[in-house]
Formats: C-alpha cells, structure tokens, sequence
C-alpha cells in the first residue's frame, strides 16, 4: 500500500515538473515572437505613403501685415496679397485650412519659435538661422534702394558712405545690410513697418528706403498718391493710413518734388515658409507638394501673372 501511495506521488510531481517545464519553454520562445512582430510592423509601415498629418487640420500662419505686394491688409482688413493667396491654393490642394495671424515683422520670428503660430509668410527671405527652418523657396528677387533726386536726369546712385539707411526690424535687408555696414560705412535707421518706412523717409530721417524689389515698386507707386490735392485717410491705401498729413503739410515734407528712383542692388533674396527648426515638418511637406501641383495645373502661372512676380527667368525650379 504504501508502494502505490509512492507512486502516485512520484507520478504527480513528474506531471508537475513536466507542465512547469513547458510553460517555461514556452517563455522562451516570447522575445523571438515580440521581435518578428515587431518586423512585421516595421516592414507593413514603410510600405505606406506618409500622408503628412496635414489633412483637415487648420494651420495658424503668420503673416507680414503691411508688406505688399507679398501680404498685407486690405481696406476690410482682411488678409491679402500673392503669398496669402499661395498658401491658400496649397492648403486647398492638400487638404487643411489656414487662419492668418497678421503680425509686425519684427515679431514673426519670435512667434514661431515660441509656438504662438505654427509658421510665416509674406516676402520673408530664407536665412540661416539657428532657431528656424525653411520650405524651398518659390520665389526670388534682389534688394534696392529707394531715394530721391531732385533732377530726372539718369545718375548713378551716390555712395553709401556716411547715408542713412531706413530698413525694418527683422527683416532680410536688415540681416544683409547690417552685414556690411561697417565696411560701407553707412548707419542704419530700424523701424517696424513699410508705413514707418515711407513716414521716415518724407520727413527726411534717412537718404535711402532699402527693401526688396517688390517692396519698393510698391512704395514707388503709392508715394506721390500722399501729395495728390484732396487726398485724405478715406482716400489713402490702407499700407498708408495715418500719415496723410503730408497732404496738409507739403512745406515740412523735405521730399515734396522729388523724383523717386529705385537702384537695384546685386544681393539676391530667396522666399520661403519659416517654421520653428525641426518643427512642423508636415507642413514643410504640404508646402512641397502643393506648389508642384499649383505648377502642374497652372495656377502658379496665373498667380505669378496676376502679381507681376517671379517670371521664368527669376523663379527657382
């Protein structure tokens, strides 16, 4: 009897040990299983095109608000220009919405590095800079000077030595002007907007206005508009609202009769979408594939056409 009772309970802990042994080769095989269907994930991931997480979000873009012809505000205060419509047709091709943040120049870099706005446009020029990254550039053009001569008669443009240059705060001109100040000679007068650019300039705080090309074509045209008999603020583009006490006052405007030349400068300015280096590269992407398909369906064509920008010549491909 006590023969068959030792049995039992060897036969017992035999089917223990056996069911433990199992259960711990099973174990052990646990990794190789996690590994492979880890593999196989990888490999199912690489065959998907990245859609870019752009679709159906709205992207809070900053803009220059008083930069025409790239962006600025118009007389409803809405957002207007060629980069405010560029970034409308590329959202509307990718699939996300745009909320446009009109800001002053000088703060757009700060607003995205902070995050306060996901990224900027509006004639801002690519430049290296720690703190930001940018699209490729669709656009391109050179910096000028903008000055007065009392005679129409064709000159070339003075020296910069011992002038005054007004440039605005933040901007690429600013970058590249206060690059070689020093070595040119000149000072540099820094203001916030195009509109205190103009103001300064008619007061006779500076002897050049130095922006883009554009920009200063712009100025050019809206200029004399301020010394037009009956103008007032009802009547003025909404860029030079404020300073129409020039009309007024033709006597203190030490630039009355003046004709207003532009001399183009050899520094060329890339445009481009700044982001927060290392951020919202989805974006980036969005940006990327949009402007393809705008010059695919020809509406690039139509946009360039439309603003008097960027010809074949001048636009990076």
């Amino acid at each position: 009897m006590e023969r068959f009772f030792l049995c039992l309970r060897e036969g017992i802990s035999g089917k223990r040990v056996n069911k433990r042994a199992a259960f711990f080769g099973k174990l052990s095989y646990l990794p190789l299983f996690l590994f492979v269907l880890y593999f196989a994930f990888a490999l199912s991931s690489c065959g998907k095109k990245s859609t870019g997480k752009i679709q159906g979000r709205e992207i809070r873009l900053g803009i220059d608000r008083d930069n025409a012809p790239f962006s600025y505000l118009d007389e409803e205060k809405n957002p207007a220009g060629f980069d405010v419509e560029l970034i409308e047709a590329i959202a509307r091709l990718e699939g996300f919405t745009v909320k446009f943040v009109p800001m002053n120049p000088s703060a757009l870099q700060s607003a995205v590095v902070t995050g306060t706005i996901v990224g900027a446009m509006g004639g801002i020029e690519i430049r290296e800079e720690k703190q930001l990254s940018f699209s490729e550039a669709y656009g391109s053009s050179t910096l000028g000077l903008l000055y007065g001569k009392q005679s129409s008669a064709s000159e070339q443009m003075p020296s910069l030595q011992g002038k005054s240059i007004l440039v605005k705060e933040g901007s690429g001109t600013a970058f590249f002007l206060e690059s070689i100040r020093q070595k040119e000679g000149f000072s540099l007068l820094v203001v916030q907007e195009n509109q205190d650019l103009i103001r300064e300039w008619l007061e006779g705080k500076g002897d050049f206005i130095a922006e883009d090309l554009p920009v200063l074509e712009a100025m050019k045209e809206e200029i004399p508009k301020i010394d037009e008999t009956g103008r007032t603020e009802d009547h003025l583009p909404p860029d030079l609202l404020g300073i129409s006490e020039f009309d007024v006052q033709k006597e203190k405007n030490s630039r009355a009769g003046q004709n207003i030349e532009i001399f183009s400068l050899k520094e060329e300015q890339h445009y481009g979408l700044m982001v927060g280096m290392g951020q919202n590269k989805e974006l980036l992407r969005a940006f990327v594939r949009g402007l393809k398909k705008m010059k695919e369906n020809g509406e690039w064509e139509a946009l360039t056409k439309k603003y008097s920008l960027f010809s074949s010549n001048s636009n990076p491909q």
